[in-house]
C-alpha cells in the first residue's frame, strides 16, 4: 500500500490487477515451458538410449545386414588364418624405384625377425593397370607421356 493510505481509484485497482494477472500468466507460461523442457530432455535421451541399445544388441547377435557389416569385423571371425598360427607380420617399406624392403614382424616378442629386398609389385601387374589405349589417339604422344610419368 501507498504511505499516504490514500484509497486507490477504480483505474489504479484495475492497472494493480492487470499486473498482478500477467505476473500469473508469465509464471504459469514459464511452467509450462520447463516441464515440455523437461519431457523433450527424457524423451531425447530415452529414445538415444534404445537405440544404442538396439545397436549393441544388433552387433552383438550378428543380426546386421551384410552391407553394414565391417571387413574387419570378417577378418577377425576368420580364426583360421596364417596370422592366427605364427603371430608375425610382414612389414613393407618403400626404398628406392620398384625395390621394397620386406620385414617380418613378431607380435609376441615385438622384434623385427628377419627381411629382404623384394619388387614392390610384379611386373605383370603393373602392366595390367596401364593396359595400351587400342586405335590412333589425335592426343597419343602427350597422353602416353603423362602415363609412363606415372607408371615409374
Amino acid at each position: 500500500m501507498r504511505p499516504n493510505a490514500e484509497p486507490l481509484t477504480a483505474v489504479e485497482r484495475a492497472r494493480l490487477a492487470y499486473e498482478q494477472m500477467k505476473r500469473r500468466e508469465h509464471h504459469a507460461a514459464m511452467t509450462r515451458r520447463a516441464r515440455a523442457r523437461t519431457r523433450n530432455i527424457a524423451l531425447a535421451l530415452t529414445m538415444a538410449v534404445m537405440l544404442s541399445l538396439g545397436l549393441g544388441l544388433s552387433i552383438y547377435k550378428d543380426w546386421m545386414p551384410a552391407s553394414l557389416r565391417s571387413s574387419a569385423h570378417d577378418m577377425r571371425a576368420d580364426s583360421g588364418g596364417r596370422f592366427g598360427q605364427d603371430r608375425t607380420a610382414q612389414v613393407r617399406s618403400h626404398i628406392k624405384g620398384n625395390t621394397c624392403q620386406e620385414l617380418k614382424f613378431s607380435n609376441d616378442s615385438g622384434a623385427l625377425l628377419g627381411g629382404s629386398f623384394v619388387p614392390c609389385e610384379p611386373e605383370s601387374k603393373r602392366e595390367a593397370v596401364f593396359p595400351l589405349l587400342p586405335g590412333p589417339n589425335p592426343k597419343g604422344p602427350r597422353l602416353n607421356s603423362i602415363r609412363d610419368a606415372f607408371s615409374r
